[in-house]
């Protein structure tokens, strides 16, 4: 099962069917470190303020969150 995992993770980076997607590999990323950074590098009151930053680089890699859905939640959404 380890094999298959990293055998996957190895045709990714081709650009194989078999692979996993650059989406979901940089989500991966993204949580694998905001996880490492949290939890040994930050004082314990600036942990969640991390943690949303980290997620949020998640769910924008993923495409569940877009960079215009940003700024419209920044701005306030303008009726057209």
């Amino acid at each position: 099962m380890l094999r298959r995992l990293f055998n996957r993770i190895i045709l990714s980076f081709e650009n194989s069917k078999d692979g996993f997607s650059g989406r979901k590999l940089s989500a991966f990323a993204g949580v694998m470190m905001a996880v490492a950074v949290t939890l040994f590098y930050l004082a314990e009151k600036d942990m969640l303020s991390a943690l949303y930053a980290w997620l949020l680089f998640a769910l924008i890699c993923l495409g569940i969150v877009t960079i215009g859905n940003l700024i419209e939640l920044k701005n306030g959404k303008k009726d057209e």
